[in-house]
């Protein structure tokens, strides 16, 4: 019996559990009872909009943008064959950053709704191109 074969049901159940606590935590205090009554579509309709709308939104938002952060960093460890690899040490972050801020300046963001997160998009992948293309080959 190997360690890893409790590795995905554990992620799995770590997820739900971060999930239900997001949808717990807010400005608006809601028992376990109500939230789980809201999220099955069975309790007030001020309770299911706070979950439905704003809770299960962000955790989900929240989810999707630190596994995409994770599986960045894993893979430019993989790439460049670095444990200590990762987007912002290599500059991958900054031109992103500069990219988003050349589509700004130049008002593609205004002429376009996702003009500002596709030019980012561009230049991280601009960086990681070159990043690769320096990298040593073994």
């Amino acid at each position: 019996m190997t360690r890893t074969r409790w590795l995905i049901p554990g992620l799995v159940v770590g997820i739900v559990i971060a999930l239900v606590a997001a949808c717990l935590l807010g400005s608006v205090p809601l028992p376990p009872a109500r939230m789980a009554a809201a999220l099955l579509g069975m309790g007030e309709p001020g309770d299911m909009l706070v979950v439905w709308q704003v809770r299960l939104p962000r955790a989900l938002a929240a989810l999707v943008a630190g596994g995409a952060l994770g599986l960045s960093g894993a893979a430019l460890q993989g790439l460049l064959r670095n444990p200590l690899a990762e987007p912002g040490v290599l500059g991958v972050s900054a031109m992103a950053a500069l990219f988003a801020t050349v589509a700004l300046f130049y008002g593609l963001a205004a002429l376009m709704p996702f003009a500002l997160p596709l030019a980012a998009i561009a230049g991280a992948l601009a960086a990681t191109a070159i990043i690769a293309w320096a990298a040593p080959r073994t």
